[in-house]
Formats: C-alpha cells, structure tokens, sequence
C-alpha cells in the first residue's frame, strides 16, 4: 500500500539553495526550520527537495553521490553542533580575520561554491569531533552516538570505511587503489579498518550529527503540518562506497543510458554503472528495499528518479564490441522485474511514506498503466502533457499525479515562454483557457506579463492532481534555472535564493506574489485550514 497522498500545495527548492542568515555560502539542514515556517505562514505543504546524499567534496551534482545512504556532511549546519560550539580550537578560528573574511566572501556570493562551502564545513566539523573525542563512553551524547552507529551498522559500516579510505588516498577513485582493496580482501579491510580507525569513526560522526538535525527538522515540519518530499536518484556514482561495497549487484562493463530520442539523436551514456538485474533478484530486491527503508526513515513522501529504468535499463557498453539495447530485452520480462521492484519497495514503506514516480520522458503506455496499478503516482509538467497540437487543461489532470511547470533539468517557466513563438503561446492560451485573462493580446507575440503568469500559476492549482509542487523560481518570474543537462558550467547545481530565508517576507515582490498564492491554495481546496 503506498501513502496517503493529500490535495496540497508546496514548493521545489534544492536544499543547497536555501541562503541562511549567517551560512557558508550553501544552504543547511537546520535552514529547513525557518523555511518550513515561511511555507506554512503561506498555506504551502509540501517542500520538495533534491537528493540530499553524500556526493565527493568537488563534485556538485547530488545525482551523482557517493553513497546511496549516507546524508552529505556539508549540509550540516556546522555552528550548530553543541561539540563545534564547546572546541576552543573552533572558536579561536572562526575568530581570525582570514577565516571571517572567507565567510563573508561565501555567504556573499550569488552562486554556490560546492567545494569551498563544503570545506569550511568540514573545517569546523573536524574541531567539533576531537571535542566529542574527549566525551566518556557514558557521556549522553556519546551512548547516542553508539547506538546510532549500532541501528545503521547495516550500510554505515562499509560506507564509512570506505570514506576513510578516500579521504587517506586524496579522494582515487576505489577501482585505482591496491588491489586487495578493491576486491575486499577481509585481511586487507580489516588492516585498513585498524589504520584508519579515527577517520572511520569521524565519518560515523559526521552522519550521526546530519541524522540528529534531520531528526529536529522532521520533528518541526510535522509540528507545522508541512511535508519533506525527497528525491531518490536511479543509481549511485560507480566511484561509490555501495559499488565498492556490493560489486555483486552492479555491472561494470555497461553504463546506463537513455536510448537516442528528440533530445540526444544518439542516445546518453549516464556514466553510471548498469544494475546486475539477476543478482539483485535472486537476493530478493534487499538492497532496492534497504533504500525504501532509508527513503521512509528520512522523509514523508519521495520521487524515484528515472521510474522507467527499475522496468528496463537502457545499457551502453563501455567497451567496443558490445550492444547497446534494453535490459531486459522483452517488454513480458520488463513489466515483470518493475512491479517486483516497486512491489519491494511498498512493502517496505507501507502507509508510513508515499511512493512517487519520475516517469518523464520516453516512458512506454504500459508502465504508466503499471504505476496506476500499483496506486504511485507520477508528474504532469504542463509542457509536455499535449494531445497532437493541444496543450491539455491541467483540471483535467488525474488525482493521482503531481502537477508542475518544470523540472531541475529544465528552463524556468518565463524562459521557456519566451523561447516559444507567437502561434504556440496562443496555443497555449487557448488550451488553458486564459482568452478572458488581459494578456496584453494588442500584442501579436504575447509577450510574457503578471497577469498571464497568475493565470497559468492559477491553472496549475486548480488541477486535477492531488498535488501540485512549483519550482521556487517559477512562482516569482525567475529566470535562473538550476542545472542544464550535458553541459559542464559553474551555473550547474549552483543556485541560490536572491535572498536570506529571513527577509523573503520582508521583500515587498515576495510577499504580494506569496498572498496570491496563499489564496490559490485555499481556494483550490490544497489547504485544510489546520
């Protein structure tokens, strides 16, 4: 049974680009508070977030992590931490006049500097740990501390030796360490274990402390009656402690893809590695379940990116020789291996957390019928969603989907508007049926304008889907965008709010625009009033 999915309202927004009052230059877990306040003074109930795993320190994309479980340590609010709080050390150096200086250069900044922001970070970490050090086993802390690592040992254990082992080997990929290490020689990992023991024991720490601040926040949102939507990338970074970890399940000789459609004439080689389908079958789907597990643990509801390859994988040799196609080759065996997939991880989530599928692009009739059987509901992006030359009316959208303008990889709402030409915005108008809307139509190219902008927001709230979830950007007219898929940028993954969370009301633009909203929301029925 999948759960509950309210009609409600709520916003995207990568957790990165949260701007806090005093952050380095990346936003936090404990920036969530004040946020989820603000949405929930606005009628919002949901916030949707990016993958929040562990990616490599100067690696910006959250799709490709580290590791499927563990929470990225730069996310942790740093000056937060009691044991950062009591290190003379920590104090004495945020202190200085080159740290301070650094601090404000990063927090300045427009755009998010991952490796900068995640160093400083980790800065202040590093002395809040040789504080906790000092701590006596029956220290309070301390016995929280053993018993999260004793509850996570399950994916902790590999996760933070092989972090430790990174960490001592400049962050080398594991397919270039000693091989003993890359094959898992039990002597050799238990050599490595014992060298390594404080820097396994820090990466222990460093996710025990994100664990208790998610807990904080996940207790406030309940309070506040907003719900933490997640996102669960398709697959890890082949650079991964969980490839390392369970070789077995992967297969390294391919890399997933996507087959050549309207967007890539030939095809997208992800540079991921290719699931061992039969491997995981045969162990029972654990390790789809274990992420379910972890997924339902962190959040109320989450999104599994890329549903369509949990039915059929599209596989791109890494190698010449080999054939590029579907794993598994006939659509009988396809339908078949998706369902057990999203059957195990139902099972683990019960009615605790809802299950929401990514099924954007080239997804075939059939799986769409699947995730309608199996009650997950997938997203209606308003631009895509066209019957021939019409775009269909979002009120005719069906319950058991999320209704929005756009996606991470995609252009903003007014970019996207002012790319089109005249004949498709009046189509547009048309299919929407904004005709009555003064949309300055003495104008032949309809330019983009306030009140076509309420009207198509206004569209989308009244929509037929139990949820409607806009990207923060679009709800204002804002045009930077968070990532432009296959191209290499500084802009990518980067974004960050024009304002601190503190002053969004204090913003008059903000403010009016949220009012708007606020009455959208109630007068669709996305807000019970509690």
């Amino acid at each position: 049974m999948n759960g509950d999915l309210p009609r409600a309202a709520g916003l995207a927004v990568p957790l990165f680009s949260l701007c806090g009052a005093d952050d380095a230059g990346s936003g936090q877990i404990l920036d969530l508070i004040p946020f989820i306040d603000w949405m929930a003074r606005w009628h919002q109930r949901v916030v949707q977030l990016l993958p929040i795993h562990e990616t490599a320190p100067r690696e910006a994309s959250p799709y490709t992590a580290l590791s499927a479980f563990a929470i990225d340590p730069g996310f942790i609010s740093a000056a937060n931490v009691i044991d950062v709080s009591a290190s003379a050390a920590a104090q004495r150096w945020l202190l200085s006049p080159q740290v301070r200086a650094k601090l404000r250069q990063l927090h300045a900044a427009p755009l998010r500097d991952r490796y900068s922001a995640y160093a400083f970070t980790l800065r202040l970490l590093e002395f809040g740990f040789g504080e906790f050090a000092t701590r006596s086993p029956s220290d309070e802390r301390r016995q929280r501390f053993d018993d999260f690592s004793r509850r996570n040992a399950w994916w902790l254990d590999d996760y933070a030796l092989f972090r430790a082992i990174k960490e001592r080997r400049q962050w080398a990929n594991w397919e270039t360490w000693p091989q003993e290490l890359q094959g898992r020689d039990s002597r050799a990992l238990a050599r490595a274990a014992d060298r390594l023991r404080a820097r396994v024991r820090f990466a222990r720490y460093l996710q025990w402390v994100a664990a208790e601040q998610w807990g904080a926040v996940r207790a406030h949102a309940r309070a506040r009656g907003v719900l933490l939507k997640g996102d669960l990338p398709f697959v890890c970074g082949r650079d991964s402690a969980d490839v390392w970890a369970r070789q077995d399940l992967f297969d390294a000789s391919s890399s997933v893809g996507a087959p050549p459609d309207a967007f890539s004439p030939t095809g997208q080689a992800w540079g991921l590695p290719l699931y061992n389908w039969d491997a995981i079958r045969a162990h029972g789907y654990a390790w789809w379940r274990q992420r379910a597990r972890r997924g339902r643990d962190l959040f109320d509801m989450f999104r599994v990116d890329h549903v369509i390859g949990l039915y059929r994988t599209y596989a791109i040799p890494m190698h010449a020789g080999g054939t590029a196609g579907f794993v598994p080759q006939d659509e009988a065996a396809q339908q078949q291996q998706g369902r057990e997939v999203l059957s195990a991880m139902l099972d683990e989530t019960g009615s605790a957390t809802t299950v929401i599928a990514e099924d954007l692009g080239t997804v075939p009739d059939w799986a769409r019928a699947s995730l309608t059987a199996l009650g997950i509901p997938g997203y209606k992006v308003f631009r895509w969603e066209r019957s021939d030359t019409r775009y269909l009316d979002p009120r005719t959208y069906p319950a058991l989907s999320v209704a929005t303008t756009g996606t991470h990889d995609t252009e903003t709402l007014v970019q996207w508007w002012q790319e089109l030409g005249p004949g498709e915005r009046e189509s547009i108008i048309s299919s929407l049926g904004l005709d009555a809307v003064p949309l300055q139509s003495h104008a032949p190219e309809l330019p983009w304008s306030a009140p076509l902008h309420l009207g198509i927001l206004q569209r989308l709230y009244e929509s037929g889907s139990a949820l409607t979830i806009l990207p923060l950007q679009d709800l204002f007219g804002w045009t930077e965008r968070i990532n432009t898929p296959a191209t290499i940028t500084p802009r990518n993954w980067a974004y960050r709010l024009p304002v601190t969370i503190d002053a969004l009301d204090a913003t008059p633009e903000i403010r009016e625009r949220m009012a708007r909203i606020r009455d959208m929301t109630d007068a669709t029925g996305r807000y019970d009033g509690s």
